[in-house]
């Protein structure tokens, strides 16, 4: 089950790092998860789920831009990030 899980994950990720590059931008995330970039911005800003708060988290500031690694963000999309 759990090398189902990782094999799942890598698969998501690979995909992920070929079409958004390592960091993925707050558009390329909105684009991700079929949301528009203001209401990705105002669910971060006001977390309501496990989720939402890990993507959060997971974000990395390079000057005033917040940029998403992939492999954090295939973990939470698939559920297995239990931070």
């Amino acid at each position: 089950m759990q090398d189902s899980a990782n094999a799942n994950v890598a698969t998501l990720e690979n995909q992920l790092t070929e079409r958004f590059g390592l960091l993925m931008s707050h558009t390329q995330l909105a684009e991700l998860l079929g949301r528009s970039a203001g209401g990705l911005r105002y669910s971060l800003s006001y977390p309501s789920d496990a989720s939402t708060r890990a993507l959060k988290a997971c974000g990395r500031k390079s000057g005033r831009r917040v940029y998403y690694p992939a492999s954090v963000v295939a973990r939470i999309i698939l559920g297995s990030d239990k931070s």
